[in-house]
């Protein structure tokens, strides 16, 4: 298995990987080179956060706690859009997403309705879910103009926390360690 790797978070990535690449300015094909690594691992932790939070929807299904249900898969959808990678344009993200993450969370859970029961939500899988959201969010205020949205996420967050009671990190995650990934 892969050592753990280490990355720094949207919210403090740019100015690390230009200071590391050892230049003061890139060319738009430099930093590409200089951020795609990082961005891949962003995209696996997304990836499991989605896993994750279909796995506690699927949960809830099965208890019949229904009502955050349709939020969470609307966020889920948003979320593999936001995060797309794919390069046609004329592809809708959000159609890609709503294949690859609300299929597949439709199916978990309808079949946890249906037999009452879902799998256990691991502590790793819980801290993958917070991790990603915490990314998301970052990333989405690197994006600017979506306030609105990060306040949701970081409420979603706040609230799985609580219910999991993991506490929240003293400050801003600024590192991302991912286990089980190489650059």
């Amino acid at each position: 298995m892969n050592e753990p790797i280490q990355v720094p978070m949207p919210g403090a990535a740019l100015p690390i990987l230009m200071k590391q690449g050892g230049k003061d300015k890139y060319t738009l094909s430099e930093l590409g080179e200089l951020i795609d690594p990082v961005y891949r691992v962003y995209g696996e932790q997304i990836r499991r956060c989605i896993f994750g939070l279909t796995g506690y929807a699927a949960q809830c299904a099965a208890v019949r706690h229904e009502e955050q249900i349709p939020k969470l898969r609307e966020r889920i959808v948003m979320m593999g859009g936001f995060w797309s990678t794919e390069e046609d344009t004329s592809v809708d993200p959000y159609e890609i997403s709503e294949r690859n993450y609300g299929r597949p969370f439709d199916e978990a859970v309808a079949e946890a309705r249906q037999t009452g029961a879902a799998p256990p939500m691991t502590e790793q899988a819980m801290r993958d879910v917070l991790t990603g959201l915490e990314v998301h969010m970052q990333e989405m205020d690197n994006s600017g103009d979506l306030d609105d949205l990060i306040a949701e996420y970081d409420l979603m967050a706040q609230q799985l926390r609580a219910e999991w009671k993991i506490e929240p990190p003293a400050s801003q995650q600024t590192v991302l360690t991912m286990e089980g990934m190489s650059l």
